[in-house]
């Protein structure tokens, strides 16, 4: 009979596709309620981060196409931003993998700026490691110390993550309308 964990591990791999933080948090918890499979689930999610974000960068290089993006592109503004971009690429990914909805912008970005593919790459995995290092070790010692009462920790927790990126994206458009 074939193990049925084989199931859990193709939806912890699809999971970065549908909605990273959720995925990686419910990967890191169920890693440490049962630290038996920790290698084979934080692979597994590692892998289905990093190839969830790498190929964002091809819808930047792909609106290279579109000659309303190309006269996007060439204003004062944008070419400024461009600069900074690539002259600080590891900083900005950095800052993007931790700030809620700043990764697909920034990624496409770096695609339609023309960073060089290979070092968005090693940057991506660079920082995808960092943020499910940071993860695990959070739920693996919000585990050791709550036990089984893990799940009424993460999931109020998970609430609050969400309540935050929602009020930061909301002070962000009263900002713009003012």
């Amino acid at each position: 009979m074939m193990d049925p964990s084989w199931i859990l591990y193709v939806g912890i791999f699809l999971g970065p596709f549908v909605q990273e933080d959720a995925a990686v948090i419910a990967a890191a918890t169920l890693s440490a309620a049962d630290p038996n499979h920790f290698p084979y689930i934080f692979g597994i999610i590692l892998t289905g981060l990093f190839l969830s974000d790498i190929w964002k960068y091809w819808i930047g290089r792909a609106a290279h196409t579109s000659s309303r993006a190309r006269a996007y592109a060439e204003r004062e503004h944008v070419m400024e931003f461009r600069g900074k971009v690539r002259r600080n690429l590891i900083m900005t990914l950095m800052t993007a993998r931790f700030v809620p909805l700043a990764r697909i912008p920034v990624y496409v970005a770096c695609g339609y700026f023309k960073v060089s593919y290979l070092r968005f790459c090693i940057v991506i995995f660079a920082t995808a490691l960092l943020y499910c290092t940071v993860i695990f070790a959070l739920c693996h010692g919000l585990g050791e110390l709550f036990g089984d009462r893990i799940e009424m920790i993460i999931l109020p927790l998970g609430g609050l993550m969400i309540g935050i990126a929602l009020i930061m994206v909301w002070i962000r458009r009263a900002r713009k309308k003012n």
